[in-house]
This record gives C-alpha cells, sequence and structure tokens, in this order.
C-alpha cells in the first residue's frame, strides 16, 4: 500500500469519525415584536424561532410568534421556552412553556400546541379554533381563561377540562384540609389531590377578559400602523 493511500485512507477515518451537529429544527417566525427579547439580545419582526428559543418582553412589551397554524403572544413582563414537541404518540407539534407573566394562544388543531406552566400542561380540548389565556401568578398558582373553546389541563396525571367562557385560578399540590373528613366540594370549586381549580372571582375574570380582547385588537391592526 502506497503512502498516498495510506493517507487516502486516514482522512476518510477520520471524516467517518467526525459528525456534523444538526441545525435547529425551525419551529415559526416572528410576527410582532415590541421591546421583545431573543436570547439574550433584542428581537424583531420576520426573525426564525428556533428549537429551544428563550422569549421575554420588558414592561409595556408585547411579542406575537406563528408556529405553524398556532399563534403564541407574550404580554409584557414575560417569559416563554418554545420547544419542538417531537411528534410523539399524540403528533404534537410544538410547546410553549411559561415561565412568568402572561400568554394567549390560539390553535385550530389540539395536536399543534401544547403549553407547559409550573409543570402543569394546557391543550385544546378538541379540534376546532380554540383560544385561551394562561397566567402564571405564583410558584404553585396559575390562572387560565378558556376564551374560546374548551382547554385539558393535566397536572401529575390528573386532568380537568376548563370549557369555554371559564375562568379559573388554579392551586397546584393543595394543601389537606386536616379533618380526616371528606368535605363537600363548592360548585365554583373543583378539587383533585393534585390541584384545586377555584372559580375566578368577577375582578379577575374580567381582567383575563380584558387582557385577552387587547391582544385580540392588536391582531386587527396593521402591523404598520404608526
Amino acid at each position: 500500500m502506497t503512502v498516498q493511500s495510506l493517507l487516502t485512507l486516514q482522512i476518510a477515518f477520520l471524516l467517518a469519525g467526525t459528525s456534523t451537529p444538526a441545525p435547529p429544527e425551525v419551529l415559526g417566525v416572528v410576527v410582532v415584536a415590541d421591546r421583545a427579547r431573543l436570547n439574550n439580545g433584542a428581537v424583531s419582526e420576520g426573525a426564525t424561532v428556533y428549537d429551544g428559543d428563550n422569549f421575554s418582553t420588558e414592561e409595556g412589551g408585547a411579542l406575537r410568534l406563528r408556529c405553524n397554524a398556532a399563534m403564541l403572544e407574550l404580554a409584557e413582563k414575560s417569559v416563554a421556552l418554545v420547544h419542538h414537541a417531537g411528534g410523539g404518540s399524540q403528533g404534537l407539534q410544538a410547546q410553549a412553556e411559561l415561565l412568568q407573566g402572561t400568554l394567549v394562544f390560539s390553535v385550530a388543531q389540539a395536536a399543534e400546541l401544547e403549553i407547559e406552566a409550573r409543570a402543569a400542561h394546557i391543550r385544546p380540548a378538541a379540534n376546532g379554533r380554540t383560544a385561551a389565556l394562561v397566567s402564571v401568578i405564583g410558584p404553585k398558582e396559575l390562572h387560565i381563561y378558556a376564551r374560546r373553546g374548551a382547554v385539558l389541563f393535566s397536572y401529575r396525571g390528573e386532568s380537568a377540562t376548563i370549557t369555554e367562557g371559564e375562568s379559573y385560578e388554579v392551586i397546584l399540590d393543595p394543601p389537606e384540609d386536616g379533618s380526616g373528613k371528606k368535605q363537600t366540594t363548592p360548585p365554583a370549586h373543583r378539587r383533585s389531590k393534585a390541584f384545586l381549580l377555584i372559580a375566578a372571582g368577577a375582578a379577575a375574570a374580567a381582567a383575563a377578559v380584558l387582557v385577552y380582547k387587547n391582544h385580540e385588537h392588536k391582531d386587527m391592526e396593521s402591523p404598520d400602523r404608526p
């Protein structure tokens, strides 16, 4: 075997052992960005959304993303991570993990999007246009408003359906009542061992509706408006 043949063989082995990492998967595009950030820098309209991107908004800011047919919008002072869900048995396409603040989403197919917040999961209960608001209130408290269609809430293996028009405060891992007796759950409350759903009071429900309608109104405005 010649020296040239040996060199060729060594190069072939080196190339075979060198794998080029796959590029991050494209999830969508930034539609609106106002006082918003992507990872450690500013972000603008038209930016590509990749698997693993971290988005945040400042006070008075807003961010809208299109991921396939799903629309997501972060309200001010909010933080979210977006992921490709990798299909799976349910064919889920994208997941957004809400770490702080409020997220509004709109989607047509149940398998297109799932929202994660404090290890709980929120997704459309069925195919059909679904629009909802999810807010992180505290380490163990969420607020969910089903504006259109029903959403399925699940946490630690238990689940509940929040129907269209309902607004709930969600307490995760609620403490036991300590009485040793089974308590009658008020009609406005829905309890499981993992979570407690409390129908939002008039003020909280109205605030959720107002936030959602503000986002809905923005959808009707031209992105080129002054």
